[in-house]
């Protein structure tokens, strides 16, 4: 009897910063990851560096973004994936 294997994985990130460095911390995230949440975070990783870059302007802006996806793949095809992510701006003094 053949059983096909499933993969379940998931990944989630949360930062606070400067938008610029962010995009740093979201690309370095992707080094320490392996398996199937790797390839479900890369997969990811462009939008969630885009989505950073859409909001800049201001020497004290600060960022917080939380994001987190989940999904199931068997050793043929990706099966099902979700992703959630929340982007806050503040323009404060990070102390």
């Amino acid at each position: 009897m053949f059983t096909e294997q499933i993969n379940i994985m998931s990944w989630s990130i949360s930062f606070i910063g400067a938008p610029e460095k962010i995009v740093t911390a979201l690309q370095e995230n992707s080094e320490k990851l392996s398996g199937q949440s790797k390839i479900e975070y890369d997969s990811a990783l462009s939008s969630l560096v885009g989505l950073v870059k859409e909001n800049f302007g201001g020497a004290n802006q600060l960022l917080k973004i939380n994001a987190s996806g989940h999904g199931f793949a068997n050793s043929v095809e990706q099966l099902t994936r979700q992703c959630t992510v929340s982007i806050e701006v503040f323009y404060s003094t990070l102390l």
